[in-house]
């Protein structure tokens, strides 16, 4: 009996996992088909005079681009196909009185990577040369705002709900972590160059999006980071209850990480301590857990919602 309700199980979660990989197996195929759509467009606005900064960005920036409009659009058909629960009566007012959440998420991570910053400046690691501008600010909060929802509802919302559905909590944390790592190494490869775009432009690009899986020194350094954020992302919405604190460290990590960035210069080489990005590295991973030891403290008076999670 029991080995019949595991074999259930098992078979309950392949098939899960089975409708994720063909949601993300759709994006890249929305992603390449509306590729050409906003690159011609844009060149249709430069040509009128108009929009004129972009053209300086190369097809693989509009193939980027697509596969976020593509994720955002295919993101509510995928949560309703996998019956993750949505907003409703109690749970809305449940985030509503822990709002405040997204205000200390976006100073937790927006402060660790400031604190990380600070230190590879003062190192010598890296050198500020770069001029801080309202432009920047704006430009690194609209990016930050975008990717902390997105990927919040997709990974801790939609995911990490999904997996809790038929694997322990523990379990479940570290699969979804184990995904947003990956998923993040999916990038088309920059030396791979579209001299003519035409409409199959985008899926030639496709298969040049898993370049970094094959760089092991890269992956297993970038890997390892991802890793340990998705999972403090997760650890947030179980002791918070609610997806607010999530989205604001994902948000202001990324606010901080882009306006870095955009004024930084590197200086120095690489180790053991210091990856050739910023994210890769054993220091980003020490960064990581002080952030974490910041939201145990932070929510230390906080309930448990390990079954209360809010999408």
């Amino acid at each position: 009996m029991e080995r019949g309700a595991e074999v259930e199980r098992i078979g309950h979660v392949v098939k899960e996992i089975g409708k994720i990989l063909v949601y993300f197996g759709a994006v890249l195929i929305l992603g390449a088909l509306l590729a050409p759509l906003l690159f011609w467009a844009a060149q249709g606005a430069i040509a009128g005079g108009n929009l004129l900064f972009l053209k300086k960005y190369e097809f693989q920036k509009y193939f980027n681009r697509a596969v976020l409009v593509a994720a955002v659009v295919l993101l509510w058909p995928m949560l309703r196909w996998l019956r993750v629960p949505s907003w409703s009566g109690d749970r809305i007012k449940r985030s509503v009185e822990t709002a405040p959440r997204l205000l200390q998420g976006l100073v937790l991570g927006g402060g660790a990577m400031t604190v990380l910053a600070s230190v590879y400046v003062g190192l010598g690691v890296y050198d500020l040369r770069g001029e801080f501008s309202a432009k920047l600010i704006g430009k690194a909060l609209l990016s930050g705002a975008v990717v902390g929802v997105l990927e919040e509802s997709l990974f801790r919302g939609g995911l990490l709900m999904l997996f809790r559905r038929s694997m322990s909590s523990c379990s479940a944390l570290w699969t979804t972590s184990a995904v947003f790592a990956a998923v993040h190494f999916i990038k088309p490869d920059p030396s791979f160059k579209i001299q003519t775009v035409t409409w199959n432009s985008g899926f030639l690009l496709v298969p040049h999006s898993f370049h970094q899986f094959g760089e092991p020194v890269l992956l297993a350094g970038g890997f390892l980071t991802l890793l340990v954020f998705g999972w403090i992302l997760g650890w947030a919405v179980e002791r918070t209850g609610s997806l607010w604190m999530s989205i604001g460290l994902h948000a202001g990590l990324v606010f901080a990480k882009l306006v870095f960035e955009k004024m930084a210069t590197r200086q120095a080489g690489t180790s053991i301590w210091v990856g050739p990005r910023l994210e890769v590295g054993l220091s980003p991973v020490l960064m990581l857990v002080l952030m974490g030891v910041g939201i145990a403290l932070w929510t230390q008076r906080g309930p448990s919602s390990r079954s209360e999670s809010q999408t």
